[in-house]
Formats: C-alpha cells, structure tokens, sequence
C-alpha cells in the first residue's frame, strides 16, 4: 500500500537536538557537524580549552555556534549535516528539537506505529460490537470462571472495567487497562487479578506490518508545535515530515497463524470474528472496518471541539473537512495524536461514571497546582495549525 502523510507526522526515537547541535537561520535550521566545526575553530585560534568548558557547561539560553560562525565571519553550509525547513517561529536563543526515528540517517515510518493505530482501532470496535456482557462472561468464564461471574453483574465490558477501577483502592494508571486489554485479545489466568493479557492467544500476531521504506529528507522539516488550551505558552520542536509525503508500506495477512491457532485464541475479538464464519477469512475485512469506524469517530469528535482549538479553529476546521476528500484508510498515529486517538476514550467517556474515574486514574490533573481540569482532554497539539499525526492508507 501507499501510505500518503495528511499533516505533519512526527514519530520519536527518544533522543533531542540540543542549541549544541544546531544553528537557526530564516525559515531554516542548520544540523550541524560539530566535531569539524571544532576543528576548524581550533585551527582559527579559538581557545580548545573556552570551547570544551562551554560543552561542558553549555548555557541553557544560547546558539553558542551561532556566535563563534557569525563573529567570525564563516559559512554555516560548511558545517552542516543537513538542513531542515523551519514551520513556526524558532526559540530565541534556544529550542529543543525531539527527533524523528531514522534508520541509516533517513526517515521512516515503523511497521510498529502503524499496528498499534490499527489495534487501537481494533480494540474500540471489538468493545463496541461484542463488548456485551453475555458475549464478554462466556468467553472470560472459560479461563477464570470468578471474573465470568463478576462480569455477569454489569452491563457491559466497558461497564465492569469502570466499576472495577472504581472500586479498587490503589492503582498503577499505566496498566489500568490490562485487563481489558486481555478480554478483548487474549488472554490466560492470573491468581492475583483473574485473568492476564497473554500475546500468544491473541489474533493480532495474524497481522503483520513491515517497517516503510526510507523518506527522503527533503519531506522532513522543524515545526513549532502550539499546546492550544494551556493557560500559559509551551513551545515544542519537532522533526516532522510533511504533509504530501510518501511511502510504500507492506502489510501482510498471515491466514495460516488464524487457522492453526483457532482453537488457542480466545478473546472477544476472536469471539467476533468467529460471529462472521471463519475467522481467518473475515480477519482483513473486519481491521479495515475497525479503522474507518474508530477514525472516523475520532473526527468527529474533534470536529464537536473545534472552539476549544481557539484561534487555530478556523484552520482545523478546514483541515478535518479536507479528509472527506480522501478514499482509503484514515488513520491517526505518532507523538500528537492526543488521548481520543490513542485510546478507547471515546467509548469511555460515554459513561455517567466516567468523570470520578479518570480523576481516579489522574487523567487531567494540574501540574502547578491541585485539583483537575473540568474538561479532559484540555490540550491539544497543533503543528502549524494542524492536528497532528493523520495519515492515508491507499
């Protein structure tokens, strides 16, 4: 497939450009070779041991290159590795830029990424159409007949996991999922919480995605991402490929992992499948489904905050009105997707409880202060006035 990139895609490796690495010039953002640019200073009389104290005590307010290049008259493009368009303003005298993950200096997008916006979607679609509690205690009974029992009280999946976190007095609100994560995909028994998620009974191993193939640098520029519905500015940098690039991507249906492991998979996601006959013929059919259900959701629900987006509404209303115009497969992944697009939230938000919650899992909480925000999520990533992460399958 050709996957089309929709709005600036930024997909992390955990490491940042610091003000040590590069040099900010107009619309522009030198990447730069410091290791010759040292030497080269050396050899003009600058003193090694000022150099080394300022790599050792870098100030946290300043380009130091920038100085030495301007004062001295150099030519940046010398220097540099490769230079990235500038979107958005740059930090005055210093930014930080989180950097997009590359293999061999190149960019490009991991089969991983795209799986898990396609889980994701998978998970919201599996709860909303087989997330019932009949259909959810029969297949949960026959690995833990107690959370069968317990499930036989609620109305729903959704319904027992609120009740669940709402009754239990700790909680680790990174694994408050777990459970329902091992529902819906598969799962084993636990002696402490009834039931564990367990990767070899579940149907997604059937679904597999190959990294994409390289991007050219020439898509990939520097955004200043605007955390819009924050009471104060927090600037973010960003490397970010660009709206209009391409790459080819590989996804393959691996039919024989379904149909020799039909009896070892147990979820309710192979519950629905098998509601559709064989469950390795409507596997395909069934994830495309899920991301034009789950995506199309997330839209609009975006589309009902457009006020919340502030002076950037009139841009993101035109951008989401723009994706009518697409066939294919919408999906939303990487750094900036927000919390509707990388969970089950919109489901959950459905429910009367949901609000003491999410408190519960402190979900929206103050950072400055105490107290939560009344409206979850109060935040939202825009680079250059877009929302962030949208993607087309074709």
């Amino acid at each position: 497939m050709m996957l089309k990139v929709l709005s600036p895609l930024h997909i992390g490796k955990g490491d940042e450009l610091t003000p040590l690495d590069i040099y900010p010039a107009e619309n522009t953002v030198h990447i730069l070779n410091v290791e010759k640019l040292i030497t080269e200073l050396t050899d003009l009389g600058v003193s090694f041991g000022e150099i080394m104290h300022l790599l050792k005590n870098p100030p946290e307010n300043a380009y130091i290159w920038k100085g030495y290049i301007d004062e001295l008259r150099l030519s940046v493009s010398d220097y540099t590795l490769y230079t990235l368009r500038l979107h958005g303003e740059p930090g005055r005298r210093s930014m930080r830029i989180k950097e997009f993950i590359k293999l061999n200096g190149k960019p490009y997008i991991p089969g991983s990424s795209l799986k898990g916006a396609i889980r994701t979607a998978v998970f919201y679609k599996v709860l909303k159409e087989c997330g019932d509690a009949t259909t959810a205690m029969n297949a949960v009974s026959g690995v833990d007949s107690r959370t069968g029992r317990e499930l036989g009280y609620s109305d729903s999946l959704i319904d027992y996991y609120i009740n669940t976190v709402s009754r239990e007095r700790r909680i680790n609100e990174k694994r408050a999922d777990d459970r329902l994560e091992a529902m819906v995909f598969g799962m084993e028994r636990d002696g402490r919480f009834g039931v564990r998620y367990e990767p070899k009974r579940d149907p997604m191993r059937g679904l597999i995605i190959r990294d994409s193939g390289p991007i050219g640098k020439k898509h990939l520029a520097v955004y200043r991402v605007d955390v819009v519905g924050n009471p104060q500015p927090i600037p973010i940098w960003v490397e970010a490929v660009e709206p209009d690039a391409k790459t080819e991507i590989e996804i393959a249906i691996d039919k024989d992992i379904l149909r020799m492991n039909e009896n070892h998979f147990n979820g309710l996601l192979w519950e629905c499948l098998k509601d559709r006959g064989e469950p390795w013929e409507s596997f395909e059919g069934f994830i495309w489904e899920a991301v034009e259900e789950f995506y199309r959701a997330v839209i609009k629900a975006e589309k009902r905050d457009f006020p919340k987006f502030g002076r950037y509404s009139g841009t993101v209303k035109t951008f989401y009105s723009s994706l009518d115009g697409y066939s294919g497969h919408l999906l939303r992944l990487g750094w900036g997707s927000g919390w509707l697009a990388m969970t089950i939230g919109i489901l959950l938000r459905e429910s009367r409880r949901w609000e003491s919650v999410r408190k519960k899992l402190n979900l929206g909480r103050n950072p400055h202060g105490r107290g939560f925000s009344r409206d979850f999520p109060k935040t939202r990533r825009l680079a250059d006035g877009m929302p962030m992460g949208w993607v087309v399958a074709q």
